[in-house]
């Protein structure tokens, strides 16, 4: 990704890339910023479960599940090689996790607190070669790559890199047996398994709602097991696809949000799927301009 500065005469320079000098400085990085980039809370770095040794150890609060990054890559073995290899060793020895877990915590935890089938792993690299990618043809896996660039004047950038337009399940055709055991334990939810639970007028309604989403503002869309979450570093918008209706939850405190139209309800003393004080529901697309002016509000507030 090409990047440039905008000075006040309106006129371009490029900022260039630079490499980063050593692997262990990424990972620094990633580690003391992971709230920021992901989300995820830090729990330690060179964690060793029998002959593995896993780079990165975070915990996902919103699904209260666990996620590796890895860093270091063999050239010669897809990701989906190398991240079930891992996620298997990890359901393996699943009280192994929960100890180191608990120390670091300093609180006690079992292994039935820990949602196992929405683990994850992210592969963060400043390049991946085309087989690492061209073995993603799946939409169902539990895999993130991350590509990572630097620059001259300090910035850094992290892109997700889209990948299983194929619609094939890694469950139904897995490449080994031994990939297929623990793509049976885990559970990756799709942005289809959600659509797919409502009528053609609220399908249409949140392709039309996901569109002004995405092309407004910078953010990633990750399939939840009860939502559709529309992210920066936190969730910014949370949508629930019902048969007859959407159900839009928003990332704002109670007291934050400026509705003049008095369409979003204030669900702070109640219990939601999403995250956010603030509720609306959306049976067409009537004040839609309204409802985007409101989900701009909570970008803000989290940017």
């Amino acid at each position: 990704m090409r990047l440039f500065k905008c000075n006040k005469s309106e006129a371009l320079s490029e900022i260039k890339e630079v490499k980063i000098a050593k692997e262990k400085k990424l990972q620094s990085i990633t580690e003391k910023n992971l709230p920021l980039i992901f989300g995820l809370e830090f729990v330690c770095s060179e964690f060793t479960v029998g002959n593995y040794r896993i780079d990165t150890l975070a915990f996902d609060p919103e699904t209260n599940s666990f996620v590796i990054i890895e860093y270091k890559r063999s050239e010669n073995r897809s990701v989906i090689d190398q991240g079930y290899a891992y996620l298997g060793r990890m359901l393996d020895r699943k009280a192994d996790f929960v100890l180191k877990f608990s120390n670091v915590k300093n609180k006690s935890y079992e292994i039935n607190d820990i949602d196992w089938a929405q683990s994850k792993i992210y592969f963060v690299s400043t390049a991946f070669n085309k087989y690492q990618l061209d073995s993603l043809i799946f939409n169902d896996l539990p895999i993130s790559l991350w590509e990572v660039k630097t620059y001259h004047d300090e910035h850094i950038s992290y892109r997700r890199i889209e990948y299983g337009s194929s619609g094939a399940s890694i469950k139904k055709i897995a490449p080994t047996d031994a990939i297929g055991k623990v793509a049976k334990e885990l559970e990756v939810y799709t942005e289809a398994d959600h659509i797919q639970r409502a009528n053609d007028d609220i399908r249409a309604l949140y392709e039309t709602v996901r569109y002004n989403i995405l092309a407004r503002w910078n953010l990633t869309l990750v399939p939840r097991k009860l939502y559709l979450a529309f992210k920066s570093a936190t969730n910014v918008v949370d949508i629930e696809i019902q048969k007859t209706q959407l159900k839009l939850t928003l990332n704002v405190p109670k007291g934050k949000l400026i509705d003049k139209l008095n369409i979003a309800e204030d669900v702070s003393g109640k219990g939601t799927w999403g995250n956010g004080d603030y509720q609306i529901i959306m049976k067409d697309e009537f004040q839609l301009s309204h409802i985007l002016n409101l989900i701009e509000q909570s970008v803000k507030f989290h940017s």
